[in-house]
């Protein structure tokens, strides 16, 4: 057993959707972990890769533990044998493999850099990850010496909840869908800005939203089968599936003159209700785990809420706000509470 428990060294890794590849240094070697994009936020998948930084000798890492006597017959054009030097008895030694799936010996001359295993890990729970490296060197052409072993264990850790990236993504285009939601865009020849005005204003918003994914997406060099890009063509195709149309109609607010004032879904709130709504934001981004993402998703409905309380041309709201309602200095209060965070 003590063959299979010993290590030389030992190393920490933590991988997230966030940092997803981290390299371990070693002064022959280096070794990359790299957790795989996916969609299960159970588990995940952590690839390891290993770069030859020896200039004379090749390093080995073997599938499953050989016996002696089997090293030496892996394939008719190269023959691997201990050299005189390795420890242990001799024709009783045997190869100690490497952990994770593999499915065949990967041999490394200095320079090269390739795959060796693969691990499943479960969410935010450790495992150990060993991986027995041997140096050897070439006798002939067709033979290779086993000179030393060091084994370097793993501690891998995932996090493999949403990315903070994808969540503030997310935030924006939920925020953005609720804000057309509230709006009215008039129908009525006499409205100030006309139709086709009105609807640019958010057709640009849920471009330059799209135009953001598909730079994310470009960024991290995503193919279509990848989870990343599925999830995130998924925004698009939300925010494709906004209908500015179904908020057209006449917003009622137009005398003889043609003036038009503001309107939204909030004009019907009362100056109580939007600075208990406001107070409700502030006390969700506040107590969360990750702020900004949290106020990413409101601060949209947070602005509307303000403007509508602010806003001159409100009916409903600019002749109280302008004569001093008692909840007028608690939703300034509030609001800036919440632009600071």
């Amino acid at each position: 057993m003590g063959l299979f428990a010993f290590a030389d060294e030992q190393k920490k890794v933590n991988l997230s959707n966030d940092h997803n590849e981290e390299r371990v240094e070693l002064s022959f070697c280096n070794i990359f972990a790299r957790l795989r994009d996916s969609d299960d936020n159970e588990s995940g998948i952590v690839t390891l890769e290993l770069e030859n930084l020896d200039e004379s000798k090749v390093l080995i890492v073997f599938d499953r533990a050989y016996t002696e006597k089997a090293i030496k017959k892996q394939s008719k054009s190269l023959s691997i044998a201990f050299d005189k030097t390795f420890g242990g008895k001799a024709k009783g030694r045997m190869i100690d493999p490497c952990g994770g799936q593999m499915e065949n010996v990967v041999l490394l001359k200095p320079s090269d850099k390739q795959n060796i295993t693969e691990v499943v890990v479960n969410n935010e729970e450790p495992l150990q990850c060993r991986v027995p490296i041997y140096i050897a060197k070439y006798k002939g052409k067709k033979k290779l010496l086993l000179l030393e072993k060091q084994v370097i264990e793993l501690n891998l850790e995932a996090s493999l909840k949403p990315s903070e990236e994808y969540i503030a993504m997310d935030g924006k285009c939920t925020a953005l869908e609720k804000e057309i939601g509230r709006q009215t865009f008039c129908t009525n020849p006499k409205h100030k800005t006309s139709l086709a005005k009105q609807e640019d204003v958010y057709v640009k918003k849920i471009d330059a939203l799209k135009a953001e994914i598909d730079q994310i997406i470009a960024s991290h060099h995503w193919e279509k089968e990848d989870g990343g890009y599925i999830r995130y063509t998924a925004l698009k195709e939300k925010l494709d599936a906004i209908n500015l149309s179904s908020r057209e109609r006449d917003c009622g607010r137009h005398g003889k003159g043609g003036n038009s004032g503001h309107n939204c879904s909030y004009c019907s709130l009362s100056l109580q209700q939007i600075y208990h709504k406001m107070d409700d934001y502030y006390k969700k981004i506040y107590n969360s785990n990750n702020r900004k993402a949290a106020k990413a998703k409101v601060i949209n409905e947070v602005n509307a809420l303000y403007k509508c309380c602010t806003d001159p041309s409100c009916g409903k709201h600019a002749s109280t706000w302008k004569n001093g309602n008692e909840y007028k200095n608690k939703i300034i209060e509030r609001y800036n509470r919440i632009s600071n965070l």
